[in-house]
């Protein structure tokens, strides 16, 4: 028969409670470092590589630069009433200043329902494509790199708001030959 002092139990309880507080600590410092890690692929290099034969994809390439150069257009002309509104206000002009004020907010209301319309189409032709084989395997190669590479998050190229990447995370190359890979099984 075992007879443990209370020193005995409570020194075991001691390195219990230490050990479990030394495991989740641990813990918390592993999934601190859960860093995420961004890549990039650029769809149009992977498309004209690959597929230069699509006329869908193209069609669709074609048709995001038109609308591009249409919101682009309207901006211009944004920027040249706001350039005129200041102006107006400078010399004095109040009656002209707020009739420049009045087309200003029409052409804001304009091009943010315009961009709006032309992404909401490309969003519709481009999820047409999207049944098309070829970019099911696309999204399928990319996919692997993300998970073979240890990426987090795969962006476009083109997306929006990204001004400057290390060409460390151009996933485009590896997700090419991944296709090239998959496609001659």
């Amino acid at each position: 028969m075992k007879y443990y002092t209370s020193l005995g139990q409570t020194g075991r309880i001691i390195r219990f409670l230490l050990a479990g507080g030394i495991l989740l600590l641990g813990g918390a410092i592993v999934s601190a470092q859960g860093i995420s890690t961004v890549g990039i692929v650029n769809i149009n290099q992977v498309y004209n590589s690959f597929y230069r034969d699509s006329q869908a994809v193209r069609d669709l390439e074609r048709l995001r630069q038109q609308y591009q150069e249409e919101i682009d257009e309207h901006f211009l002309e944004l920027e040249s009433l706001k350039d005129r509104h200041v102006s107006a206000r400078e010399v004095g002009n109040r009656r002209r200043a707020d009739q420049l004020e009045d087309q200003i907010t029409e052409l804001q209301r304009f091009l943010e329902d315009l961009t709006r319309r032309r992404r909401q189409q490309l969003e519709h032709r481009q999820s047409q494509l999207l049944s098309d084989d070829f970019l099911q395997r696309l999204q399928n190669a990319i996919q692997y790199v993300a998970e073979t590479e240890g990426f987090t998050l795969i962006l476009r190229s083109d997306t929006e708001g990204i001004q400057w990447w290390s060409s460390e995370i151009d996933v485009s190359d590896k997700v090419l030959q991944r296709l090239i890979r998959t496609s001659s099984r």
